[in-house]
């Protein structure tokens, strides 16, 4: 009987072992397998978040060179606006100048009014760069917050990498292992990969907009330079074209009164010669009044019936009344000779005061306006500066 039961226990154990050893290995097979796929799933994770970390990096390379391209844009508009500031003095000088003009010539012209173009022209300019650089602020600002989203989120996967990467490199032998609570499947501050990928995906997405709007915004500012540009170079040149016209209008109206007071001047000479062979002949008059009156006044002395009114008696009163209408004839030529010359040399006056008012004009217009614009060297808005040569604008405080 107890042989019996000794057999019983004995295969009762068997049983019991062979089941533990089952039992162990299939425990052992079932951990390695589910430590293998961790280190799989660590090993796919590590891949996906390499994979984005690379993305942003990319991104963040790209959003780096587009700050620096829209800087250097902004930094252009500025230049350009800056470059307008002089130009600006100029046009105003010139119309300052110009309101120096005497009398006739002190009118606004073909001159003036194309310098007031250029001027509000000047001003619509200033006003549409000043709107470019407000715009370009506020694209880099974009692009600097995208910017710093993208580093860290970097920040993050780089930290992430560097965890899951020593998870990876874990094995059951590895120093400093350490038992651990068991941890809660989810916890608060555990998001989905969906949600972990639409996070770097947004960033990205909003990244690649902002720097398409600063390429945009790039072009804008361009665009906006060159047609300044263009439309001030040519307005500059309408404006030196009217200058030139208006100087050539006052030389030729100078070179006709310079004409006209030549004339005047010869006119003056051969009426003064005149005058003067009127007075000569006015002078020449007296000796035959003298003599005729005095052989008059000497016969009127004869006695009784001498006193006779004989041819000679006749022929002294005919000479007498002979020479004093022609001295009378004389007196109204010289008078009139005399009114003659009075308006002569008014006209004379008047031609040179006309004279120095068109040179002052053109001294002002060649001088003082034309020769200032054409030392300002015209190099544009686009290369964002101006040169004055051998000439300084004084500013007016």
């Amino acid at each position: 009987m107890h042989v019996r039961l000794s057999d019983k226990d004995k295969n009762k154990a068997e049983t019991q072992r062979d089941a533990s050893n089952r039992l162990i290995k299939e425990l052992d097979q079932k951990t390695k397998s589910k430590q293998a796929e961790i280190n799989r799933r660590l090993q796919d994770r590590i891949t996906t978040v390499a994979y984005w970390k690379q993305r942003l990096n990319t991104e963040h390379a790209a959003i780096c060179q587009e700050i620096t391209n829209l800087s250097m844009s902004k930094k252009k508009t500025q230049q350009a606006l800056a470059s307008t500031e002089l130009p600006t003095e100029v046009s105003h000088n010139c119309l300052k100048n110009r309101e120096n003009r005497e009398a006739i010539d002190l009118v606004q012209d073909l001159v003036d009014d194309e310098l007031i173009n250029e001027l509000n022209m000047l001003s619509e300019v200033q006003k549409l760069l000043a709107t470019r650089i407000g715009d370009s602020d506020q694209r880099l600002k974009n692009l600097n917050d995208c910017k710093s989203k993208l580093e860290y989120d970097i920040r993050d996967k780089e930290e992430c990498l560097r965890l899951d990467e020593h998870c990876y490199k874990l094995n059951n032998g590895s120093a400093g292992l350490q038992q651990v609570a068991q941890p809660t499947l989810y916890d608060g501050h555990t998001t989905t990969v969906d949600k972990h990928e639409s996070f770097s995906q947004d960033n990205l997405e909003k990244s690649e907009i902002a720097r398409v709007m600063s390429c945009l915004q790039r072009e804008l500012n361009d665009f906006s330079i060159n047609k300044s540009n263009d439309e001030l170079q040519k307005q500059s040149e309408l404006v030196g074209s009217m200058f030139r016209l208006r100087l050539k209008e006052l030389t030729t109206a100078k070179t006709n009164l310079d004409g006209q007071l030549e004339k005047t001047n010869q006119e003056i000479s051969c009426v003064e010669d005149s005058l003067h062979q009127l007075r000569e002949a006015l002078r020449s008059k007296d000796g035959p009044m003298k003599v005729a009156t005095t052989r008059f006044a000497v016969r009127s002395k004869r006695p009784n019936v001498e006193q006779t009114r004989d041819y000679v008696h006749g022929g002294l009163l005919s000479e007498i009344n002979d020479i004093s209408g022609s001295q009378e004839a004389l007196k109204q030529q010289i008078a009139s000779a005399e009114e003659t010359l009075h308006r002569l040399l008014k006209n004379k006056e008047r031609l040179q005061q006309d004279i120095e008012i068109k040179k002052k004009s053109i001294q002002i217009d060649e001088q003082q306006c034309l020769r200032l614009r054409k030392t300002l060297s015209w190099r544009g808005l686009t290369n964002g500066h101006w040169v004055v040569e051998h000439y300084h604008i004084r500013r007016k405080v």
